[in-house]
């Protein structure tokens, strides 16, 4: 009985030091495999501190139609836009380019919706539409 124990024990303690050796290899795997998303993460946050040190440092006092939140959603979406673009050139990367640009069209209209108007909302929810209709009933041949 104390033999089998042991045994049970040693399973588990392999069995957790594979998981986390699985467990950090896939992230690894993860931004390895997936550079072009990697990349655009980076560049988000990037744009996304420029945009707070604009708004702190008082540089956006001088631009009457600044809106810290919109500023972000801009940039975020043509950031993710240029990586769908990228993508499209890119066949290694093309797996997620429709889900991309779906992502991108929704964080551009919702910077544009707080800059400028609400129909550029409407606008990008209808692109976002034929996007995905068009990757559903597109032949996968």
């Amino acid at each position: 009985m104390n033999e089998s124990r042991r045994s049970t024990e040693a399973d588990q303690r392999q069995w957790r030091s594979s998981i986390e050796d699985r467990r950090d290899r896939g992230w690894d795997d993860w931004w390895a495999s997936d550079r072009l998303d990697a990349a655009g993460w980076a560049a988000i946050f990037i744009w996304g501190a420029v945009v707070v040190l604009a708004t702190y440092t008082e540089f956006s006092e001088d631009f009457s139609w600044w809106d810290g939140w919109g500023v972000f959603f801009l940039g975020t979406g043509i950031i993710v836009l240029a990586e769908s673009g990228a993508r499209l050139f890119l066949p290694r990367y093309r797996s997620k380019l429709s889900w991309t640009f779906v992502w991108g069209m929704i964080s551009l209209s919702i910077g544009l919706g707080t800059l400028f108007s609400s129909a550029w909302l409407a606008l990008a929810l209808i692109a976002v539409a034929v996007v995905i209709l068009a990757g559903a009933f597109r032949s996968s041949n």
